[in-house]
């Protein structure tokens, strides 16, 4: 009987160490995906130091220097330093080979 009492006792525990393990597990894809983002930025500003005054952006792993300060897509004004925040407008121009980006080639 005192087996049986004590198996009672440790399941409630499993359980909410399982849920925690759940949550935890979210807390650590959301922080990843964050990490993840500022690394892209990051890579972002160090090429643009690089290339002089340009905005740099990217896409799917390449880095693209965006030509133009100010532009239109389908009647949207965009400027360059917003660009990568508006991943839409990004993969159009992207999709599209617009000429206001170019790939940068890494050396």
């Amino acid at each position: 009987m005192a087996e049986a009492n004590k198996e009672e006792t440790r399941q409630p525990t499993v359980e909410s160490l399982t849920a925690e393990n759940v949550r935890l597990q979210g807390e650590l894809d959301v922080a990843q995906a964050v990490i993840a983002g500022q690394a892209e930025q990051l890579a972002n500003v160090e090429t643009a130091q690089k290339q002089g005054d340009v905005v740099v952006v990217s896409y799917e792993k390449q880095q693209y220097r965006v030509l133009a300060k100010k532009f239109s897509i389908k009647g949207e004004e965009i400027k360059a330093e917003e660009l990568g925040k508006n991943k839409a407008a990004l993969k159009f121009l992207v999709e599209s080979k617009s000429g206001l980006l170019v790939p940068i080639v890494k050396a």
